[in-house]
C-alpha cells in the first residue's frame, strides 16, 4: 500500500509520471467525471499543462497542472476547479507544442 496516494502535481518534477495517466479519468473538485487525461505539454517555464478529452465535447480543454491533484489509489486525475470552469477552458491539439500565449490564457482562465 502507497502511503502517499495524492500526489500535488504542481510539486512533479518529472513530467512523465502522467504517462501512468494518459485515458484516465479526470474529476472535477467535487468529483465528477469531466472527461480522460488526452496528452500534456510541458511549457517552456517549466509550468505542467493537462489535455483534457472532455465528455459529448470532442475537443481537448487545456488544464494547468498546479491545480490538479494525481489520485494513484483510484486511477484519476482530481482538478480543484468545477466542471464549467474545465469546460469551458482554452481549446488546443495535442499534436501541437504549448505556446506561451496559450499558458497565459489557461492560467487566467483558472485563476491559477
Amino acid at each position: 500500500m502507497t502511503a502517499l496516494i495524492m500526489l500535488a502535481l504542481k510539486d512533479q518534477h518529472a513530467p512523465a509520471i502522467l504517462d501512468d495517466f494518459l485515458s484516465e479519468e479526470v474529476t472535477d473538485k467535487s468529483g465528477t467525471a469531466v472527461g480522460t487525461l488526452s496528452c500534456y505539454w510541458e511549457s517552456n517555464s517549466g509550468q505542467l499543462f493537462l489535455g483534457v478529452e472532455i465528455k459529448n465535447q470532442s475537443v481537448v480543454r487545456v488544464v494547468p497542472g498546479a491545480i490538479a491533484l494525481l489520485d494513484d489509489r483510484h486511477s484519476c486525475i482530481r482538478v480543484s476547479r468545477t466542471l464549467a470552469a474545465i469546460e469551458s477552458a482554452p481549446v488546443y491539439d495535442c499534436d501541437k507544442e504549448m505556446y506561451p500565449r496559450l499558458e497565459v490564457a489557461a492560467n487566467k482562465h483558472f485563476n491559477s
